[in-house]
């Protein structure tokens, strides 16, 4: 036989009070005028019903220490280390950025997201924040499939929807045939609204590559992967959406900087909290030149990459 609505009102109430608002069964019970023996069986029967559920929040699996060390290291605004898991940590860095953004956002702040694997488990992580008004901003045009988790307009549209804010996604390639095509597609409106949203960002969290094949703009194809060791012997050490850049952090000049549609390095240098959120020992010195030119000054990780990050030298900012 059903349960009748009213009943299962009352259930989902005392499980919001309970575990919402935190208040002790005595509590409950009072405000309700109810007994506390009816307040334990309403817990227990929102469990089974599955209207609450336990897990261990992300904070547990974050490491304190490493984190601070990092820190101290590097010099950073912000570090979340996490343990390192075959197989799960991507996922678990994933909800502790994300419990950290939704804390640190602000009513009316504009949030900048890359696209990559890190970036959409961040985005998958999301959930509302008590922040209002806000906007996500694609920060580079659109890498390998539309519809592939890990493509910028993707990416941009589930941190949004996390958040309950506004996507404003990047409708075009993040690299083009020729300058005289960018420069067309960044007059358009759609695509200068979203250029000019960079300007006005609280927050950006942005994916860090190394400069090989497995870097997001060779794999797709977008650079001939024979173009890899030429930007290699510029001086390339990392890349972020799409940009290049040195050992010390700077732009470093290729022949696909005016076709190159995504914010641009000088502009990311701005962002008060620039988060790279990157998994890989392989990425330490790429994550060290971004940190070291003020292109970001936050890191998320985990502790694997934290201790080769750590046995660098420190940056100099």
């Amino acid at each position: 036989m059903p349960r009748p609505r009213r009943s299962e009102d009352m259930i989902v109430e005392i499980a919001r009070l309970r575990y919402e608002q935190r208040l002790p069964q005595t509590e409950i019970a009072r405000l309700l005028d109810i007994s506390e023996a009816t307040v334990s069986r309403a817990l227990k029967s929102a469990l089974d019903l599955g209207y609450i559920e336990f897990q261990v929040t992300p904070k547990a699996f974050r490491d304190s220490a490493s984190e601070q060390r990092l820190k101290a290291h590097l010099g950073l605004r912000l570090a979340v280390v996490v343990e390192s898991k075959a197989g799960a940590h991507a996922d678990t860095l994933g909800k502790a950025v994300a419990r950290v953004i939704e804390d640190m956002l602000k009513s009316g702040d504009v949030l900048g997201v890359s696209d990559g694997a890190t970036a959409a488990a961040i985005a998958a992580a999301t959930r509302r924040s008590p922040a209002r008004d806000l906007n996500v901003v694609a920060l580079v045009g659109g890498v390998g499939a539309p519809e592939h988790y890990t493509h910028s307009s993707e990416v941009c549209r589930r941190f949004a929807a996390g958040l309950g804010g506004q996507a404003w996604q990047l409708p075009v390639p993040a690299i083009v045939d020729d300058a005289g095509a960018a420069r067309l597609l960044r007059d358009t409106g759609t695509v200068r609204g979203v250029f000019s949203m960079m300007d006005r960002l609280a927050m950006a969290v942005v994916g860090v590559g190394a400069i090989s094949a497995n870097a997001t703009v060779f794999r797709e194809g977008f650079i001939a992967p024979g173009k890899l060791e030429e930007i290699r012997a510029h001086g390339a050490v990392g890349t972020i959406c799409g940009r290049f850049f040195g050992k010390d952090g700077r732009p470093v000049g290729t022949e696909f900087d005016d076709r190159t549609l995504s914010i641009s390095l000088e502009r990311l240098a701005r962002v008060p909290l620039a988060i790279a959120a990157a998994l890989s020992p392989l990425k330490a010195e790429a994550i060290r030149a971004a940190v070291s030119g003020g292109l970001v000054n936050a890191v998320a990780t985990d502790v694997e990459t934290a201790e080769a990050l750590m046995a660098l030298p420190p940056s100099h900012c």
